[in-house]
């Protein structure tokens, strides 16, 4: 392992108590469930108006129970671990004042960087808005969508670079297989997000790439804050600055531009042998690549 993973060893540590591979495959697959059940079972829980509210998340509240059911996967995960590895929370995440730390300076740099990217052109076109909330009746809601994006950016680095990553590590010591195979699982999760295969795959394409991204901070520092803290700042400006109006997730946005009937397009597969395909993931790589720098200078790693 090469000097700059050097923290990476002791952050990995923890699953060399338990590194076989039947349990890391067994907690994937009820995972996958997990993720799957979780928003079914909280749905079943609510009242017919609630739930209503609480499948679209058109409405801040709305969003706020979509990123909150994140708090039950997080729960699955650990009884899991502790079921699986006897181990516990604490050992997927790191030096407690590090990983604190780290989520700070990285939640902050990356934050910068993407208010600066918004200031400059290409400009949002306000021509076009069909709608921007009241800025004040929308600031209220910074603070409680901080919160709930932290237990939903937080599961999902605690589950991927957290556990999966220092398992992966305890298999192999290859780079390629404890950064690759969890950034995959992650791209691979965010398929469903698009609007067809093409646009699945270049949905998952991205995600994977903030998934390498993650890996490298989480393996330069030793704990999951950085990873954390560049999820965190990616997630707040895409739920609470840009969405359609009235599609999922898109209660806390501050503008709202007029819903795309994206049947009219042709999203198949073969999409993705034409010109524009190459402008798109040069556009992707350098939209992770700039966060992931921007982390990096932070640190000073």
């Amino acid at each position: 392992m090469s000097d700059r993973y050097a923290a990476h060893i002791a952050f990995m540590r923890p699953a060399l108590g338990s590194p076989n591979l039947g349990p890391v495959l067994i907690i994937v697959v009820l995972m996958e469930l997990v993720f799957v059940l979780a928003p079914v079972f909280v749905g079943a829980m609510l009242p017919d108006s609630w739930l209503l509210l609480y499948e679209a998340g058109v409405t801040p509240l709305g969003v706020l129970a979509q990123l909150l059911t994140f708090g039950l996967i997080a729960a699955a995960l650990v009884w899991m671990v502790r079921k699986f590895h006897t181990r516990g929370f604490w050992s997927m995440v790191g030096p407690l004042d590090a990983t604190i730390r780290n989520l700070k300076i990285v939640g902050l740099a990356v934050f910068v960087l993407l208010v600066v990217q918004t200031i400059l052109p290409p400009w949002i076109m306000f021509a076009d808005l069909v709608e921007t909330r009241p800025l004040l009746g929308w600031a209220v809601w910074i603070i409680p969508a901080i919160a709930a994006l932290l237990i939903q950016t937080g599961t999902e680095e605690l589950y991927f670079r957290g556990y999966l990553q220092q398992q992966c590590a305890a298999l192999s010591d290859k780079p390629w297989v404890w950064m690759g195979i969890p950034s995959v699982l992650f791209g691979a999760g965010h398929y469903l997000n698009g609007f067809g295969p093409a646009d699945g795959v270049l949905y998952a394409a991205w995600a994977t790439l903030l998934g390498l991204a993650c890996a490298d901070l989480t393996a330069r520092t030793g704990n999951i804050g950085a990873a954390i803290g560049l999820h965190l700042s990616n997630n707040l400006f895409a739920f609470m600055i840009v969405a359609e109006a009235g599609v999922p997730s898109s209660g806390l946005a501050l503008f709202l531009y007029p819903p795309t009937d994206h049947s009219q397009f042709d999203y198949g597969l073969h999409t993705l042998t034409e010109p524009w395909i190459v402008p798109e993931i040069m556009t992707l790589t350098l939209m992770i690549g700039v966060m992931w720098l921007a982390a990096r200078v932070a640190l000073r790693r």
